[in-house]
């Protein structure tokens, strides 16, 4: 093909090129929006930056190991597999979330019940705050700033919390615990997570509940994130009305 033929098909293959990543752009930013409010402005320029902090995703099922003398907690010795398919996550980064298997209303409302039992717990203190990351809903936290390692200062005392949207969940773990919630299929870390957002490398989502036989294993696997951020062992007398 000589020159001149050459620039003749030039432009028609940029606007070709032009089009078909309009066209991936637009829908790719439709699906976005359908996840719900994250830890980013929910707009074109939050798209934007997501869409920049997927060159610096992670794979979402390794890159974490843990020393092998490292304790799995103790509540979670008896954790079974937990079956079937795993969810879709979304491939964006920011919000984190899942596309299906999201939990039925009255299991989300038993999840939530479990979290608030928490949030209430004296020994060790806990409290809700507005997330650090998700910036639009509360988290279960330490109470105070008596922090007793790095990982839980640098969270801020953040330990997890529950997405509205979908049911899912992000717990800070311990590395083997985190490596066993992974390998049991309840879990997956976050693609930024030690990488970016100032996350922790076992910053991990949580899948949501497919039914109310799932609460228990998933307020054991808070009541590890509890006992990993705090120091100290929590499980909480479940109060009136809690389905856990």
């Amino acid at each position: 093909m000589n020159e001149i033929n050459r620039n003749r098909y030039l432009p028609a293959g940029l606007a070709a090129t032009t089009l078909v990543a309009g066209a991936w752009a637009v829908r790719d930013y439709g699906q976005w929006r359908r996840l719900g409010d994250g830890g980013l402005p929910h707009n074109a320029g939050g798209w934007l930056r997501m869409t920049a902090m997927r060159l610096r995703a992670r794979g979402r099922f390794g890159g974490t190991s843990h020393n092998q003398e490292e304790e799995i907690s103790p509540i979670l010795l008896d954790l079974q597999a937990r079956g079937g398919t795993r969810p879709k996550a979304a491939p964006h980064p920011v919000p984190n979330r899942v596309v299906d298997q999201h939990a039925p209303a009255p299991v989300k409302q038993a999840l939530v019940s479990v979290f608030d039992d928490f949030s209430r717990s004296d020994s060790p203190p806990l409290e809700y705050r507005t997330s650090r990351w998700e910036k639009h809903h509360n988290a279960l936290c330490l109470k105070g700033d008596a922090y007793p390692h790095a990982i839980s200062r640098g969270a801020s005392g953040e330990l997890g919390h529950v997405h509205p949207s979908d049911g899912s969940m992000h717990m800070i773990l311990s590395p083997a615990d985190g490596r066993l919630v992974l390998d049991l299929g309840w879990g997956e870390f976050h693609p930024l997570a030690g990488v970016m957002l100032e996350l922790p490398a076992t910053y991990t989502l949580i899948y949501p509940p497919r039914s109310l036989a799932e609460i228990a294993p998933i307020r054991a696997i808070l009541s590890a994130a509890v006992g990993y951020m705090t120091g100290q062992p929590a499980t909480p007398t479940p109060t009136r009305g809690s389905s856990a």
